[in-house]
């Protein structure tokens, strides 16, 4: 084994209950989007107490760490993670769940964070080997508004310029041990739908009287699954789906109004356009058959994430080297979840693969967000280690290089 890849592994192993540690304490205490105070303070404290550079905050609650590199013409690297909640009651049980009620680390959150601040420390122990520097973006909001974006716009991408941005989620549906690459299309665009359909009150004995708003909206749902089975093509993955009705007043009145809140998910920008302009065209068609209207508001989420090639390449590199041929997978299919280091992937090169989690012997097998999710904690080493080899291997150092000094 090549001098520096022993001592990357070496440091690892050596600081690994530290690291678990780290990621129970998180655990415990989940804070939502905007609300990480006690999250980001930890952060800072341990980049600190590490002799990393912190620059300030963006919004209260996203931490930009920064480990200097030799040579400021080298490329440079940032590592993203997220650091927020979900307002999810936890069900586990474990000796470390969380001590909020109504919020727990149910994506996983923890578990990148603490990744990140392991890569950290072990780049910052190797800082002499680094050509470029490496930025370090601990994220808020992710599950709400998307902070992405907000660090973005602070300019954290340059000073140094940022030639990559890595990133990385748990995945429950594959075991630990084992890690999914995923080359272009990773996750979707989303859209958030609201339809409103106006009808008219009626006495639910005299609806010739009226104008039914939920028979019109029961016709208008089935009619929108059209809007992706015969709008787009079956090569572009698109789903349409409508998770909450409400209206209606009384059990013996004709509803002048009904609610749908749905969601829409795309691959293709030209696709999405194209669906959300149908689904407004069939909807009003639909109401108008039965003498109604209809309105609709869209409001954007996060952009469809792709990832890069050859960013992806030393990924799966780095990988192979951690795990094995056996234990890496290329993932087919992307994700029609949603996930805002989209953001960073439209303006760097950049990759965003899967971390194995689950172990059914230990009845680690609940999806994220759920009230029972967990991870083994074994995969924090691979992920820390996948972590650090890729920013190497990025920055052009040959691992099996026996020259190597730090």
């Amino acid at each position: 084994m090549a001098i520096l890849e022993k001592k990357i592994r070496e440091l690892v192993d050596d600081q690994f209950d530290q690291f678990v540690t780290m990621r129970r304490d998180f655990h415990r205490h989940p804070e939502l989007g905007m609300e990480e105070f006690r999250t980001a303070d930890k952060i800072e404290s341990y980049l600190m107490d590490w002799g990393i550079q912190v620059d300030k905050r963006i919004n209260e609650t996203s931490v930009v760490g920064v480990i200097k590199g030799n040579d400021p013409a080298a490329k440079h690297i940032a590592l993203r993670a997220d650091i927020d909640a979900l307002p999810i009651q936890e069900l586990n049980d474990h000796g470390y769940q969380s001590v909020h009620p109504g919020k727990m680390h149910a994506c996983g959150h923890d578990v990148h964070t603490t990744i990140q601040l392991g890569a950290a420390y072990v780049l910052q122990q190797l800082h002499a080997a680094l050509p470029g520097s490496v930025k370090l973006f601990f994220q808020q909001a992710e599950e709400t508004v998307g902070g992405a974006q907000a660090m973005i716009d602070e300019g954290v991408l340059e000073d140094p310029h940022v030639a990559h941005v890595l990133g990385m989620h748990v995945c429950p549906k594959l075991p630990v041990g084992t890690f999914g690459v995923k080359y272009g299309h990773a996750y979707a665009s989303s859209d958030t739908i609201t339809l409103y359909v106006h009808g008219q009150n009626a006495h639910g004995a005299s609806p010739q009287d009226g104008v039914d708003a939920i028979v019109i909206a029961s016709n208008i749902v089935m009619a929108l699954q059209t809007v992706v089975s015969r709008n787009a093509s079956p090569l572009d993955a698109a789903v349409l789906s409508f998770g909450m009705i409400q209206g209606g007043e009384a059990h013996n009145v004709i509803a002048n109004q009904v609610t749908l809140h749905g969601t829409l998910r795309t691959l293709d920008e030209g696709v999405r356009k194209a669906l959300k302009g149908r689904l407004f065209e069939v909807a009003t068609h639909v109401a108008k058959a039965y003498g109604g209207e209809v309105s609709l508001r869209i409001e954007s989420g996060y952009d469809a994430l792709m990832n890069d090639e050859t960013t992806t390449d030393h990924v799966k590199e780095a990988a192979l080297r951690v795990l094995g041929a056996q234990q890496v997978n290329v993932l087919k299919h992307p994700s029609l979840g949603v996930e805002d280091f989209a953001y960073f992937a439209k303006v760097r090169p950049s990759s965003y693969n899967r971390l194995g989690v689950a172990n059914e012997e230990k009845g680690i097998t609940a999806p994220v967000h759920d009230g029972r999710f967990d991870v083994d904690e074994a995969a924090i080493r691979y992920g820390i280690l996948i972590q650090v080899f890729s920013v190497f291997m990025l920055m052009g150092v040959v691992i099996d290089d026996e020259t190597t000094t730090f």
